[in-house]
């Protein structure tokens, strides 16, 4: 686990870089002109089933037109290289519709540095006669960009801080309960050495010796075990995340640092553990343990963690400076640490407090638990870290993607709760509009299909971009309650958000320019104030629209306008969307397709969500090993007990009862303590960078689960131990 996190700078670069490699877009202010080194290139990309398709028509102007990066040779007009994901997925017997969508001959596949995962979905479609001067369309003399970082924004940095933190102290409390696995064999050992002749120094020095062999020895397993699962690592995706084999390359900084810290902590925590055992030559003496724990001393560490967080960390630029983010560091880890000083108290609470009185096994597993009260607290505090981290986590990315804005009901603008409305549009300078409605309206699942040309305007001093729509009365009435129609009339809509958000700017004689570069264009009289229908795409056109006829737009609007078609579709019906984009693919590659009222997610935010869910999971079943080990270790230790337990008559069920309660219990009271503290860890970063705190209950159920399924699991293979435990044989003893 180490091993891989210390591979994340590597591969953050090594994507970053081919990311940088494959940019088609010419970020200089040089116009580049036609010639043998130049190429045209226009995105299309598009949507199968959730699942993202990054797409690109490409026509090579000369012989040394430069090449995207993993093309090894541009085909024949027509034909299409596409990455080895891609190709896997149109070869799929139940994908008959994405074939259909690119019904292109495949001459070749995508080379590893064209593609920023092994998963990634990517085509180029060589085209022929692609018009130089459509809006979309860019000419090239190279692929790539390098340009300076930018700094990423303080609610990321926020992120990545909690998911570096959320991550590794798990990890640090795994290692924290490994070292002590099978320490009263060990002390028994140390015993044996004392009665030959061995002082207290020699048996501190030899338990630091096992210790430290160990754990080397536990370093070398696991660089072998990282060796061997790094060439397999292009076959395995999580959460959508996956790396490419030579991306999985610890730097040498941190992997040294992961073998010292390792190797610290193990010793340092076999030297803590042997405070409370005095190792004598006729045995070992351990703390009674019948003092109470003290809690101030253990809440005052989380306490002190949220005070840090809420005084000291002011305002969001304060996380790109160094003290700030070390701050935030020391605040997070001392709220996740509280977690387990907060722990032991509460159980040692329950079992004390409810001790003495209950059935047979309940009896059993809280004596168990007041006399291995800290092995099961301990297995149990890599878990509680865990979800408490997870909860934080959760809560972080809500708050992070919420966005109040989008959450004024589009669907409510939709014609009806099993209906929505669909966006069609294609940059063919505004001619031939109703050819496409006419197919796109047969597409399986479409109700009705209005169409009109899309033309985007702004003031001459560079303002806010402004929509007018062009149609014949006939489909304007589709779009707005219109008094009255003829030709020469322009409407302007209601905005479909609150007017103080409002940023448009409409007044007859107003000199407006058309794109961003295009002629000016005089706004027509206004004829009147509508309001919009259900057909109207207001999803997408929440402010003031302009509704135009084609004579009060002019022929020059109409050559710069966008034909666009707004469809209304059904939502129960299967793959309706699909079905949509391939209807549009159909009548031209270059056709985009948007669905209004379906949230945009933040590629950045996005890409740390899932590479966060992906560690966190892994995290888990690393906690769930852990559990499993102490449970078994408890067994064994108890083995002449359990035996002795049987011989007098106690059934096993009974024995089974209490091994699961004595897990349900510490796992139950861990997932409330991680909970709260979770939460309020949570709402604490969300505090720093100003966005409110969102209410999601559903994280409760969840957190229930994780714990019966721990717990359960842990159970049922810890039964066969208990089984070889309760034999007579265990009634041995030497």
């Amino acid at each position: 686990m180490l091993l891989f996190a210390a591979s994340v700078p590597t591969v953050r670069h090594h994507r970053d870089q081919r990311i940088h490699h494959r940019i088609d877009v010419n970020l200089s202010d040089r116009a580049i002109m036609r010639s043998d080194h130049t190429v045209l290139v226009r995105d299309i990309d598009t949507v199968f089933r959730g699942e993202r398709i990054r797409g690109r028509m490409v026509e090579p102007e000369g012989p040394a037109a430069p090449r995207p990066p993993g093309v090894q040779r541009y085909p024949r007009p027509g034909e299409m290289v596409v990455s080895p994901a891609l190709h896997r997925l149109l070869t799929a017997p139940a994908n008959g519709l994405l074939r259909e969508r690119l019904a292109h001959p495949i001459a070749g596949e995508i080379t590893d540095a064209g593609l920023l995962d092994p998963g990634e979905h990517v085509f180029y479609l060589v085209a022929n006669h692609m018009a130089a001067d459509a809006g979309q369309t860019r000419r090239l003399d190279h692929f790539g960009k390098a340009y300076p970082k930018k700094p990423l924004p303080p609610e990321l940095i926020l992120l990545c801080i909690a998911g570096i933190v959320v991550l590794l102290v798990p990890v640090g409390t795994f290692i924290a309960a490994a070292v002590r696995f099978g320490g009263e064999r060990r002390d028994r050992r140390l015993a044996a050495l004392r009665l030959v002749g061995a002082d207290r120094g020699m048996t501190a020095t030899i338990a630091a010796g096992e210790v430290a062999l160990s754990t080397l020895a536990g370093i070398a397993l696991g660089v072998v075990l990282f060796m061997t699962v790094r060439q397999l690592a292009e076959a395995v995706e999580i959460q959508g995340l996956g790396v490419f084999t030579q991306d999985l390359t610890p730097h040498p900084l941190l992997a040294a640092l992961v073998v010292v810290a390792v190797l610290a902590l193990a010793l340092g925590i076999t030297r803590l553990s042997m405070h409370k055992v005095a190792v004598e030559p006729l045995g070992i003496v351990r703390n009674s343990g019948s003092t109470s724990r003290r809690l101030w001393w253990r809440i005052t560490l989380p306490l002190l963690g949220l005070i840090l967080l809420r005084l000291f960390v002011r305002s969001p630029a304060d996380l790109h400076g160094t003290s700030g983010v070390v701050l935030v560091l020391i605040g997070m880890l001392m709220l996740l640490v509280g977690v387990t000083a907060v722990l032991p108290w509460v159980v040692e609470r329950l079992t004390r407090r409810f001790s003495g009185f209950g059935p047979l096994p309940w009896q059993l597993a809280l004596r168990g638990l007041q006399l291995n009260g800290e092995a099961a607290t301990r297995s149990v505090n890599g878990i509680a870290v865990a979800v408490a981290g997870a909860v934080a986590l959760q809560a972080l990315l809500t708050g992070l993607s919420h966005n109040p804005v989008d959450g004024t009901a589009p669907a409510a603008h939709s014609p009806s709760a099993s209906t929505r409305v669909a966006i069609a549009r294609l940059d063919d300078h505004g001619t031939r509009g109703a050819q496409y409605a006419a197919v796109l309206a047969a597409s399986p699942g479409v109700r009705r299909a209005v169409e009109f040309e899309e033309l985007s305007v702004s003031p001459l001093n560079g303002g806010f971009p402004q929509t007018v729509l062009i149609a014949d009365c006939a489909h304007l009435r589709q779009l707005a309650r219109l008094p009255s129609c003829s030709d020469g009339d322009a409407f302007l809509t209601h905005p479909r958000t609150d007017t103080r958000h409002d940023m448009t700017t409409w007044a007859a004689g107003m000199k407006l320019r058309m794109g961003m570069y295009g002629p000016h264009w005089t706004v027509p009289h206004i004829t009147a104030t509508v309001r919009a229908t259900r057909a109207y795409p207001a999803a997408v056109f929440s402010e003031r629209t302009l509704l135009a006829t084609p004579g009060a737009a002019g022929p020059t609007a109409i050559a710069h306008a966008v034909s666009t078609v707004g469809l209304t579709y059904a939502t129960g019906f299967k793959d309706v969307r699909d079905h949509i984009r391939t209807a549009a693919a159909r009548l031209d590659p270059t056709f985009s397709v948007d669905f209004p009222g379906k949230s945009q997610d933040n590629p950045a935010l996005d890409g740390i969500r899932r590479a966060l869910l992906a560690g966190v999971t892994a995290v888990l079943v690393l906690i769930a090993v852990s559990m499993l080990l102490g449970a078994l270790e408890q067994v064994r230790e108890r083995a002449r007990v359990l035996s002795v337990l049987v011989a007098f008559g106690t059934p096993r069920r009974t024995l089974a009862i209490s091994v699961l309660l004595q897990s349900v219990l510490p796992v139950g009271l861990g997932l409330l303590v991680a909970e709260s503290i979770g939460t309020a860890l949570g709402s604490t970063l969300l505090d720093l960078v100003g966005r409110p705190v969102p209410h999601n209950w559903r994280i409760l159920p969840a957190i229930a689960g994780i714990g019966a399924a721990v717990s359960l699991g842990v159970t049922l293979l810890t039964l066969p131990a208990l089984w070889r435990s309760t034999r007579p044989q265990g009634l041995r003893h030497e």
